[in-house]
């Protein structure tokens, strides 16, 4: 066996399976386990290569076997999970991260069984309840919710680093879920600890075990959030699907009359996920910073220059609309309220600086649902809990942890400022809040609305959590469930594909959206706005050739499309012919005569052709109907240079050079001066060229070589040409 670092066998032996290369991954495992030294995994290794071995006996002697495509699988799934088995193994006493850290507290903790554990919390919970609590001290109280919580830490990390989960710790999970006397919030937190030890080692028992809550849990919390974390859990582990059970389990949920209609939801969920960074990106560069501009403005309208004045008896002020209007920041607001209503994350920007409170060291408080019964929750508001507490707690546009976040903030405020707040939470004001909340397009439906929160708790985790590169970040890359065959059933209908497929296109992500429409192309009749779509998407992506290819598609449906002649021509324009965008331009020209863009562009595919006569009818036709603008200049110039027309050339250069010139049009004046014969001159242009790109003087010279045969047309010599390139380097010495 060739050498190969411990560290490479997994993805090598994962290759191997992929490329049904079984004996080569049976080879290679049996490689890796021999760093361990158990016989116990050597021996289990042995009997599942000698079932392979069976196995391909039997096919090789041609005998009918209708349960091979079973085993085949069986047999691949106990690869996969050896492969885990020995990896986990090998890296639990010695890695760092915090998996296997806690790992190795966990099986210190010798005598704790997940089922004690459970039961302890059972009894705990029993003592914290408001009815136990009646006669309790204060001291009594906190030290009560203290063990509470301090179990709920305990048992998180349990399920979290189990693996594989037993049949002893698979019923006493589900017997948790099914409790009626555990809080609705720690079964939602279970789940996120089920979800956990997924995103590290593939376990069918997780899976099935969410699948089963989403089906029976008659909370809705607890429903969704079961089913987020099963499809992210598949997805995460797609590659190992391979258990005929799990699909089994799946058409038995296509039953349900909710199933197909959750599972679109939350893919849309995550697909939604895929737009947070663009909609931060947004909040830090572009609004923020107008604000902080317009900050002394509103400061000023505010004091009038006399103060600030009674801060209390402010009013709203027409003129900060007028302020907002003119910086843009209006616009600004109310593409972000569109975004949220179309169940964009508008607040990660805002509270990714709130993270950093000790609260969110421990990784279970990530995931932990907001209530009020929360330690920290109480500690921070103190008397102010009922008021304050209730409000956030029903607050339906803050996911769970930026409800943490915003409530330790606000303890961190002086107790005045804090009061004078609350003050402002009258029951007017309460009344006008919920009318606004109503009125901002949040996700539509309960169920989406959980799933839409858990989506954005479990992306502020794997994004901003202090040792988040301890983790695998399941939103590091796109979520596309079109990807999980198990699920296409559900997700490849018309509705669905055009929906997500939109979403993709209208903000710039062509290459999911091509892909997307790839599929509606196989499942719809031809149609032409879609062939116009993938086109485009083709070509925002560089591959003009194929671009070219959907255009003609589109053509051969709707020949009239002006939109589908711009974009043929376009494409052969840049593809190197010019002929052929010459003939879409002119029937464009046909339908829109007095388009000065149309005429331009004749213009420079007749330039391209060597009819320079031509295409100077068309400079001049574009300067024409658009008398206004000055892009007509550059290519009347450079055209009556290539036609020998000096003065002209000449006449439209020197208005170039008061509209901002570049260094290109440096280069074309140094052109002219060479062509009249004034080589001073042109070697004055040449160097403004050259200072207008930054000094650049190899480029320069790339540039102006590439020009000679112009310039020989022009009548200049050959022999000097290099000479004056020389000069000019003489002359910047």
């Amino acid at each position: 066996m060739a050498s190969i670092h411990i560290n490479d066998i997994p993805s090598k032996v994962e290759h191997y399976v992929s490329r049904h290369r079984l004996r080569d991954a049976f080879k290679l495992l049996r490689h890796y386990s021999s760093h361990i030294g158990d016989w116990r995994i050597t021996d289990e290794i042995d009997r599942m290569e000698e079932s392979y071995s069976m196995m391909l006996r039997y096919a090789t002697q041609g005998a009918v076997d209708p349960e091979r495509d079973e085993m085949y699988s069986s047999i691949v799934r106990k690869i996969y999970a050896m492969l885990d088995r020995i990896s986990r193994q090998l890296s639990k006493p010695k890695s760092s991260k915090m998996y296997f850290s806690t790992v190795r507290y966990e099986e210190m903790q010798a005598g704790d069984t997940l089922g004690s554990l459970l039961k302890k919390y059972t009894t705990a919970s029993n003592e914290a309840s408001p009815y136990n609590m009646i006669n309790a001290s204060s001291a009594q109280a906190s030290e009560r919710m203290m063990a509470k919580e301090d179990l709920e830490k305990r048992i998180f990390n349990k399920v979290w680093t189990l693996y594989p989960i037993s049949s002893d710790d698979d019923a006493a999970l589900r017997e948790a879920f099914e409790s009626p006397v555990l809080p609705d919030y720690f079964k939602d937190m279970l789940i996120s600890a089920v979800l956990l030890g997924l995103t590290h080692y593939y376990d069918e028992r997780r899976v099935m075990m969410l699948l089963d809550i989403y089906e029976k849990s008659q909370s809705v919390n607890l429903s969704m959030r079961a089913l987020c974390a099963a499809l992210l859990g598949m997805y995460m582990n797609r590659s190992r699907l391979w258990d005929r059970k799990l699909r089994q389990r799946i058409d038995a949920l296509r039953e349900l009359t909710s199933w197909s209609s959750d599972v679109k939801l939350v893919f849309l969920q995550f697909i939604r996920s895929r737009d947070t960074e663009r909609i931060n990106r947004k909040m830090q560069e572009e609004v923020f910073p107008e604000m902080l501009k317009l900050r002394p403005d509103i400061a000023r309208k505010i004091s009038g220059g006399n103060g600030l004045g009674d801060i209390a008896n402010l009013e709203e002020n027409p003129e900060w609309q007028e302020l907002l209007d003119k910086s843009g920041i209006a616009d600004k607001i109310k593409e972000l309220s569109k975004m949220q209503e179309d169940g964009g994350d508008v607040f990660m920007s805002t509270f990714a600086n709130l993270k950093s409170f000790p609260f969110f060291s421990d990784v279970v408080n990530w995931f932990m649902p907001f209530h009020l019964d929360n330690l920290t929750v109480k500690n921070a508001l103190g008397s102010e809990l009922s008021a304050i507490g209730n409000l956030v707690l029903s607050s339906p546009f803050l996911c769970n942890g930026d409800k943490y976040s915003f409530i330790l903030a606000l303890s961190s405020v002086p107790a005045m400022q804090r009061r004078m707040m609350l003050s402002q939470f009258d029951a007017q004001n309460l009344n006008e809040l919920e009318l606004r909340n109503a009125s901002l397009g949040l996700p539509s439906g309960e169920r989406d609305n959980v799933a839409n929160k858990y989506v954005q708790d479990l992306y502020r985790f794997f994004k901003l959590y202090r040792r988040k590169g301890d983790f695998n970040d399941p939103f590091i890359r796109p979520i596309n469930l079109l990807q999980l065959a198990v699920l296409a059933p559900d997700l490849t209908d018309v509705d669905t594909l055009s929906v997500v497929g939109e979403f993709y296109f209208k903000r710039g992500y062509y290459d999911d959206a091509y892909h997307v429409f790839e599929i509606l192309g196989e499942i719809l009749p031809p149609d032409s706005q879609l062939y116009q779509k993938m086109g485009y998407c083709c070509q925002k992506s560089k591959n003009t050739a194929k671009a070219l290819k959907y255009y003609e598609q589109a053509e051969l449906l709707n020949a009239d499309s002006l939109w589908t002649m711009r974009r043929l021509a376009a494409c052969y324009k840049l593809m190197g012919n010019p002929a052929k965008a010459l003939e879409y331009f002119k029937r464009i020209e046909a339908k829109k005569s007095d388009d000065p863009g149309v005429a331009l562009n004749i213009g420079h595919c007749l330039l391209e052709l060597d009819r320079p006569d031509e295409a100077l009818n068309y400079y001049f036709k574009a300067d024409f109907i658009d008398e206004k603008s000055t892009r007509a200049w550059r290519p009347l110039a450079w055209c009556s240079f290539i036609a020998g027309d000096m003065v002209q050339s000449e006449e439209y250069y020197n208005k170039v050079l008061t509209d901002n010139p570049s260094s290109g049009d440096y280069m074309n004046m140094g052109h002219l001066n060479l062509a009249k014969g004034d080589i001073r001159e042109a070697i004055n242009f040449y160097n403004l060229a050259i200072d207008a790109n930054n000094g650049d003087v190899e480029s320069f010279i790339n540039n102006y070589n590439a020009d000679r045969n112009h310039l020989l047309k022009a009548g200049v010599e050959g022999s000097l040409l290099p000479l004056v390139v020389d000069a000019i380097l003489y002359s910047r010495d």
